[in-house]
């Protein structure tokens, strides 16, 4: 069965992606805050509250952009993109045993970074078109 996971791509006003890079002992790379869908939780609720425990604001939602299957460890996943905007705070390292930095970052720059298996999957499908951020 395969892991459901559910995060959000939130931009800023130069229409760059927010990431977290995670720092621990078996990972280090660039991903979408976002986790893992828990027990009788839709995708959409995992998501604004994932964005909440890993950054420390509100988001609204705007739309479903996609979603993306991996494998990773031997296990498969299956991860829910959302576009979001920043409803309330400032987005900051909430989980600092985790993550170690925070940045914006263009499109075309993804490609030289260290990412998750989720954002290879997500900047494919940006550069093929099949997920567009404009809302």
């Amino acid at each position: 069965m395969k892991i459901q996971l559910a995060g959000c791509v939130i931009t800023d006003d130069y229409n760059r992606i927010l990431l977290l890079h995670r720092n621990t002992g078996e990972r280090t790379q660039w991903e979408l805050p976002g986790g893992k869908v828990e027990e009788e939780e839709l995708p959409e609720q995992t998501a604004i509250r994932e964005i909440y425990e890993e950054l420390g604001v509100e988001v609204n939602l705007i739309r479903s952009i996609g979603k993306g299957e991996f494998e990773d460890d031997e296990n498969e996943y299956e991860y829910f993109w959302f576009l979001a905007e920043v409803a309330d705070g400032s987005p900051s390292i909430m989980e600092a045993d985790t993550f170690d930095d925070l940045d914006y970052f263009e499109i075309e720059d993804l490609m030289s970074l260290a990412l998750s298996a989720n954002m290879v999957n997500l900047l494919d499908q940006l550069l093929q078109g099949s997920v567009v951020l404009d809302s």
